[in-house]
């Protein structure tokens, strides 16, 4: 199972990576370096929550009816939590850059806008969805 020290170091080095674009205009000089950062961003996000669930399985007893008990749904369980908190920590990046752009004027009239519009919020969400799958199953796999 994944601790919560190898979680917390993939989480630094996505928001490393984006601090340091930010700090040099990368995402505006390179159109394409939003989709990777999503991708790695819902990566992380689901080592982290794969973290959280070993934690959760191995300190809390949790008594699962007899449909539940199965290894196949305790898999299917164990999935729906890591992507969907994945996927709640997108959904939470996409208000934070919302608002903003919303609020932080001066920086927006400077560096431009985070938020590009709907379809760029759903390609955003979309990867970070699958960099959370693409996790899950992956250190699934070498469990």
């Amino acid at each position: 199972m994944i601790r919560f020290q190898h979680a917390f170091l993939a989480v630094g080095a996505v928001l490393g990576v984006h601090v340091i674009a930010l700090a040099t205009d990368g995402y505006h000089a390179i159109s394409w370096f939003d989709v990777p950062m999503h991708f790695f961003g819902g990566y992380a996000m689901a080592l982290l929550g794969l973290a959280l669930w070993g934690w959760i399985m191995s300190h809390i007893e949790i008594r699962m009816k007899t449909l539940a008990s199965s290894p196949y749904a305790r898999l299917l369980l164990e999935g729906i939590f890591v992507v969907g908190f994945a996927m709640l920590v997108g959904v939470a990046w996409e208000w934070y850059e919302f608002l903003f752009d919303q609020f932080a004027t001066s920086f927006v009239q400077k560096f431009g806008v985070a938020q590009m519009g709907l379809p760029d919020t759903m390609d955003d969400l979309l990867n970070d969805t699958v960099g959370a799958v693409t996790a899950w199953a992956f250190w699934r796999s070498k469990a």
